[in-house]
């Protein structure tokens, strides 16, 4: 038996290992990611800020005739105290920020000849949050309010109220025989008097108004809606000097 020699063989074919490429992007992006602490990292990747808050006191001595408020983005809730002669509450500075506790806003705090003006301020941009004020006043005042995007309060306020915002609801009661004016958009309108005011006038839309009279002095009841139901259970004179002024679209008005 003959056994042929084999000849030499050729080398045996590997498959190249593919080429890694990184783009400059990815590149950039692995260092980012390495450079950034992890907690910013998150706040980059989620776009949101935590809402930050702040107290702040307001606290004016008397005497003290009438109390307006110019805010926007914050409620206000209003309360008389016999107790009191001056201004006393405090505001919720509230914002959108990292947390370094220098807050964007103010409220400024400034009287002349008995009127207490209180207005949001913003120290840095337009765009620099809100403050829910809550403060407690002499009963005898009269407050006029206004804010938006957000609710008013007020209870036993005796000196005449003037209540504006713009979707969120006014609530208040156990006011005076000052007039009073309430208006806002989709959101409703609920008050209640233990006076009785010349005049009170409620706007709204798409929401409901209920008013609550004395329960005594007779109103000529002037109302105004659409698409909702009108139900009248107070003392009425169309000849009276006493009027209510109610105007509303889709949503019910009740006056008792």
């Amino acid at each position: 038996m003959s056994i042929s020699a084999k000849g030499p063989q050729p080398a045996p074919r590997h498959r190249p290992i593919s080429t890694v490429r990184i783009s400059t992007v990815a590149l950039l992006g692995i260092v980012v990611a390495v450079v950034i602490p992890a907690g910013a990292a998150a706040l980059v990747l989620s776009g949101s800020i935590d809402e930050q808050h702040l107290p702040q006191a307001i606290q004016i001595t008397g005497p003290v005739t009438k109390v307006v408020i110019a805010d926007d983005d914050g409620s206000i809730h209003v309360t008389g105290d016999p107790a009191m002669s001056g201004v006393s509450g405090t505001a919720d500075l509230k914002w959108r920020g990292l947390g370094n506790g220098r807050p964007p806003l103010e409220v400024r705090q400034d009287i002349s000849d008995g009127v207490l003006t209180l207005t949001k301020n913003c120290l840095r941009g337009t765009d620099c949050g809100g403050a829910d004020i809550d403060i407690r006043v002499p009963p005898n005042v009269a407050v006029q309010a206004s804010t938006s995007n957000a609710g008013i309060e007020a209870y036993h306020i005796a000196g005449g109220v003037d209540l504006s915002t713009e979707n969120a609801g006014i609530t208040a009661n156990e006011l005076g025989s000052g007039d009073a004016k309430f208006h806002t958009s989709n959101a409703s309108i609920d008050v209640g008097f233990v006076g009785a005011p010349k005049e009170i006038r409620a706007d709204t839309s798409n929401a409901s108004v209920t008013i609550a009279t004395d329960g005594r002095t007779p109103y000529f009841d002037n109302v105004d809606t659409s698409n909702g139901e009108t139900k009248k259970d107070n003392a009425q004179n169309r000849y009276a000097d006493n009027v209510i002024n109610v105007s509303t679209s889709n949503g019910s008005v009740t006056i008792r």
